[in-house]
């Protein structure tokens, strides 16, 4: 690695046989973690994490946005680790009062991007997340209702079937002596 200036780094890459393909894929992966409800309810805050993971060259630059901002939103960013011959990073935007309410994105600036443009990641606001999360629990809630409603009525339908049954067949075994003869056998 040739560092000519803190801007510009030039990396060498030797190739064998054994490497990965040219062509093969070594873009950031990003996977997105959404801030937690006990966050949200406790701290009245959200974190976004976003984790970048299986790229290469290690040069990356993560930068935070609302949706339709402009402005580059202040953020914490981990360490570049290296993972077998690839990298990953992690960074991590806190937000809080009225930007809870908003649409968040991470921009990954890459070597690898193609065509030169950044990878946008989006993070619905909280908001979203916890009325989807409601909504799905509702759901779960009527559906659950429903359920144990319809095993009452079945098992009442079998028990009063079985009360049924009992008093036919009672009625069949002691009743018939009475029927035939009034208790005599002949």
């Amino acid at each position: 690695m040739f560092v000519f200036s803190p801007n510009y780094v030039l990396i060498v890459i030797p190739f064998s046989p054994t490497d990965k393909s040219p062509d093969a894929d070594i873009s950031p992966k990003p996977t997105i973690f959404l801030p937690s409800i006990a966050e949200r309810v406790l701290h009245k805050a959200g974190t976004y994490l976003c984790l970048l993971e299986d790229f290469f060259p290690d040069v990356i630059k993560i930068d935070w946005k609302e949706k339709n901002g402009k402005t580059v939103l202040t953020s914490q960013q981990g360490d570049t680790m290296k993972t077998n011959d690839t990298y990953m990073k992690f960074s991590w935007l806190t937000v809080t009062g009225a930007s809870m309410d908003k649409d968040h994105k991470c921009i990954v600036n890459h070597e690898s991007d193609i065509g030169g443009v950044n990878q946008e990641i989006l993070f619905p606001p909280p908001f979203k997340t916890t009325h989807e999360i409601n909504k799905m629990l509702l759901l779960d809630t009527l559906q659950l209702q429903l359920t144990n409603t319809s095993a009452y009525y079945t098992y009442l339908l079998l028990l009063v079937k079985t009360l049924v049954y009992s008093a036919i067949i009672a009625i069949c075994l002691l009743g018939r002596p009475a029927l035939c003869g009034n208790g005599k056998s002949s």
